[in-house]
C-alpha cells in the first residue's frame, strides 16, 4: 500500500522502513502508524505520523504531522480513512499534542475532501517552482 501511495518511491526502500518500523526499530522520521482491516484478510488502509518541529498554520510546535494516508479503492466511502484518522487523532491526543497537521497535493481534490470530511481546515496553498541552471 505504501507504494500505491507514494510509487515514485523505492518500493524496497518503502518496504525496509515498514518492517523496521514494525519490528520497533525507531524511524526518525515515524512516530506513529496504523493499519485498518480490509476484509477478507486484507489491509484496507494505513495511515502514518511523524512529529515534525513545526507545520504551517499551526499554533504549537512540535505537531504531529499526518505523514501518509491511504484507503484501498474497495473501501473507500466506508469510514475507513475516519477511522484511521481517529486513531491517530487518539494517539496525539495520548501524547499531550493540540493539534495536528497534514498536506495534500494541490490538484489531489479526493484528498481535499476526505480531509474536510474529517474536519481539517485550510491553512494555505503552495506551489513550488525550480528552474534548471545548466
Amino acid at each position: 500500500m505504501r507504494g500505491r501511495l507514494w510509487p515514485e518511491a523505492d518500493a524496497a526502500d518503502l518496504a525496509r522502513e515498514a518492517h523496521a518500523f514494525a519490528a520497533g526499530t525507531a524511524q526518525a522520521f515515524l512516530a506513529a502508524a496504523f493499519v485498518a482491516d480490509g476484509g477478507d484478510a486484507t489491509l484496507g488502509g494505513f495511515i502514518e505520523i511523524a512529529v515534525r518541529p513545526f507545520s504551517d498554520g499551526c499554533d504549537s510546535m512540535p505537531v504531529p504531522h499526518v505523514e501518509g494516508w491511504y484507503v484501498e479503492q474497495n473501501v473507500r466511502g466506508c469510514g475507513v480513512g475516519r477511522s484511521l484518522m481517529s486513531a491517530a487523532e487518539a494517539w496525539a491526543r495520548a501524547h499531550g499534542f493540540s493539534e495536528i497537521a497534514s498536506d495534500t497535493e494541490v490538484h489531489n481534490v479526493a484528498s481535499l475532501r476526505a480531509h474536510e470530511a474529517c474536519g481539517f481546515e485550510e491553512v494555505d496553498r503552495l506551489i513550488k517552482f525550480r528552474k534548471p541552471l545548466s
